[in-house]
């Protein structure tokens, strides 16, 4: 049972450690060298270990092929900058890293964002000290655009602070799970102009893909309230950016707090770096210690099922089949 672990030209990302650390004494592995030839490496291979998803070319994955790979392994939730229609087409297995690895750190961080704007934290800092009012969240509503382990996390820590949630799922849950995260109304997709209506802070939390690239654009923005909030720590092209940088320059919402964006790194001259209205954050919600290392044993944790003859859990391609 061999692995092989990509490296891009650039070098070793910054997981690897937590890689070696999860199978080493388990299972041989290798790292892949882009200077040697190719299909040699790829001799005797069984998994494939994408650190980010970024690393795999449709050269590399037909290498795969040819040498007969079980398992190609990315270890990120998204998988927007995977190509996931060539698996597909090539029948090769692909597995990301299941979103409750990095639930807790993104659910945290939309946190962060409501108490910043609840408590009015740029107006509020002490110099000048000049006091602004300040709200309370209890009675406020929490919109949640997907019901996944993020969403779910938030929900779990926002009860307690009194706000009510509201939630979008394109899947029916079961009302002994709507219960435990005191959800007060579920609706289908269809029914996203209702809870855009209605809530105070609206958090994204699905995955980017045809249907959902700016689902927030300039319609949704319009009948979202003036004091509504808009949170994402999910992927930035679920907003229509120039439609959100008008509705911010406008006060035609109260604010943004953002961790994502259409083009990462964020460009120094971006409008919304000149905005007072938002805060910013340079894709850092899931960026914690723990994560790389959970994500890398969940990847150890497929190569287990692999070599013990069961199928692999977390695969896309059986998702979007």
């Amino acid at each position: 049972m061999k692995v092989l672990y990509l490296r891009a030209s650039t070098g070793l990302d910054g997981a690897y450690p937590d890689f070696v650390k999860a199978i080493e004494g388990r299972f041989p592995f290798a790292v892949y060298d882009p200077d040697k030839p190719m299909a040699e490496q790829f001799e005797g291979v069984e998994v494939v270990v994408d650190p980010g998803g970024a690393v795999g070319t449709r050269a590399l994955i037909d290498a795969g092929l040819a040498a007969n790979v079980k398992l190609w392994q990315v270890t990120t939730n998204g998988t927007d900058h995977v190509d996931v229609a060539y698996f597909l087409e090539q029948g090769m297995p692909l597995a990301n890293s299941p979103g409750r690895l990095s639930a807790v750190p993104l659910a945290e961080h939309a946190l962060m964002w409501i108490l910043c704007f609840a408590k009015n934290f740029k107006q509020n800092q002490a110099a000048g000290w000049k006091r602004e009012l300040v709200e309370e969240l209890a009675g406020q509503k929490l919109g949640l655009i997907g019901f996944g382990a993020s969403a779910r996390e938030l929900a779990r820590r926002a009860w307690p602070l009194g706000l009510r949630i509201m939630a979008i799922d394109a899947v029916s849950f079961p009302q002994a799970e709507l219960d435990e995260f005191h959800v007060e109304f579920l609706g289908q997709p269809e029914q996203l102009d209702h809870v855009l209506s209605q809530v105070d802070y609206l958090s994204l939390h699905v995955h980017l893909n045809a249907t959902t690239r700016h689902m927030i654009d300039r319609r949704a923005l319009g009948l979202m309230k003036p004091n509504a909030v808009l949170i994402n720590v999910a992927r930035g092209e679920l907003v229509d950016e120039a439609a959100l940088v008008e509705a911010l320059q406008q006060r035609r919402i109260k604010g943004a707090g953002l961790d994502v964006f259409e083009e990462e790194p964020l460009p120094q001259d971006h409008p919304l770096l000149q905005l007072d209205n938002v805060f910013l954050t340079p894709h850092s919600s899931g960026y914690t210690p723990d994560t790389p290392r959970r994500r890398m044993e969940a990847a150890v944790e497929n190569v287990e099922r692999i070599a013990s003859g069961q199928p692999p859990g977390d695969l896309v391609t059986e998702l979007v089949r």
